[in-house]
């Protein structure tokens, strides 16, 4: 059965977010992809996502973004987080396959993005509502250092579970490398991210970069927004004209109240307002109670601002904080990407929002930077010596039970 997917709004105050708390799934050809509001979902394969842990991540990830840029716009995907954290998996062995496997809630990524990519196809539609075509694309892509070789098994698992592109370039060829990444991010983005790196995020010791985007497009359902006439402050901020609408659906708990709107493809948005003014946290509002929320009502009427912003986070010191450390550090075990030890310097991301009475567009690329480490030195032997040619001490000592069984000294020798 079809789920739909839901995109979801924050709208209160001074800020508006809207992280996207599914999973989505894509290939090389930037397949469509849809999710399952339950905790956990199981495939095909008997792969399962652990949805609540996803959620809780996700809102965590979102409010630790928001409050290190203090009160600005800001929009984060786990979705695409969540797909290039799934590749490295791929290649990670104990403590940190474990860590990245409790972070994305299940222990086989690959297959679970492989049942989706196989799924959901009808989103990607040329007839236009409003200008706007309907669309769901995710795409994935290796970028590898000529000098370095991957391992036969993960180049297979990103390519057959993430239908990733595997590419060749020269990281010390800095400025053309990101020009071949960066033109990537744009086509699969639709020109809504051109870039993601730049010259100064890689060097002579960078080993691949793994990128995954994550673009959506749709006109609303039914009838468009109206631009109202009638001005108001949003926050402290100037007077702002809000659009109008009636919504399709209408939630609430005792944190927030919320309204559904419909894409022309099936998906929805949805914008929560706190019961509190001021600043809040998305923690605070319990996302999943809300959207599992089944208050009575007749209509809903809405009133929103049009939206246009971007976020660029770099995301290693939230993602430690997380439980995710161990990918970042000197004993990170990522033995089954490559023939060379590799371990994370990087993990950014690019978002763009545009969202105004005729429909949406999104846009998410996530890239992960990994270099090459200096292979372990072999040390030299410590050799000890103890030359028993002087006055000494002795014991027979049963070591396996903490016995001393004799204790004497020698002073003379014959």
């Amino acid at each position: 059965m079809i789920r739909k997917q839901l995109l979801i709004g924050i709208l209160a105050a001074m800020t508006v977010a809207l992280p996207t708390v599914g999973i989505y799934a894509g290939s090389a050809e930037a397949s469509e992809i849809q999710s399952s509001n339950e905790d956990t979902v199981s495939g095909n394969k008997g792969a399962s996502i652990d949805k609540a842990v996803t959620l809780q991540n996700s809102v965590k990830m979102t409010d630790q973004i928001s409050a290190a840029v203090n009160g600005e716009n800001i929009m984060f995907s786990p979705t695409s987080l969540n797909f290039a954290l799934g590749m490295i998996a791929e290649g990670a062995k104990g403590e940190t396959k474990e860590v990245l496997c409790n972070y994305l809630g299940t222990d086989d990524f690959a297959s679970y993005a492989k049942e989706y990519l196989n799924k959901i196809k009808e989103y990607n539609t040329e007839d236009e509502s409003y200008g706007y075509k309907s669309k769901l694309k995710i795409a994935d892509a290796v970028w590898v250092d000529n000098n370095l070789t991957l391992q036969e098994e993960f180049k297979n698992s990103v390519t057959n579970g993430f239908g990733a592109e595997v590419e060749n370039v020269d990281f010390s060829a800095a400025e053309k490398t990101c020009g071949i990444i960066n033109s990537w991010c744009d086509k699969n983005t639709e020109g809504l991210i051109p870039k993601i790196i730049t010259p100064d995020l890689i060097n002579d010791t960078t080993g691949l970069c793994l990128t995954n985007s994550l673009y959506f497009e749709s006109g609303w359902s039914g009838e468009p927004w109206n631009v109202s006439d009638t001005e108001e402050k949003f926050g402290n901020n100037e007077k702002t004209k809000y659009m109008t609408c009636a919504g399709d659906r209408y939630y609430e708990n005792d944190k927030a109240t919320a309204f559904g709107r419909e894409y022309a493809n099936g998906l929805s948005f949805v914008g929560i307002l706190p019961v509190d003014e001021g600043d809040f946290t998305l923690e605070d509002l319990d996302i999943g109670g809300l959207l599992k929320s089944q208050p009575e009502y007749d209509e809903v009427q809405c009133k929103m601002p049009k939206l246009d912003f971007e976020t660029t986070a770099i995301l290693n010191d939230i993602l430690s904080s997380l439980g995710l450390d161990n990918i970042f550090s000197s004993n990170a075990d990522f033995s089954g990407i490559a023939d060379k030890n590799v371990n994370v310097d990087t993990i950014l991301q690019k978002t763009k929002l545009e969202l105004d009475e005729n429909g949406t567009k999104a846009a998410a690329v996530t890239a992960v930077i990994m270099e090459c480490m200096s292979a372990v030195e072999e040390k030299e032997p410590v050799i000890k010596n103890v030359e028993l040619t002087r006055p000494f001490a002795f014991l027979i000592y049963d070591r396996s039970n903490d016995e001393i069984l004799f204790m004497g000294k020698v002073m003379t020798v014959s």
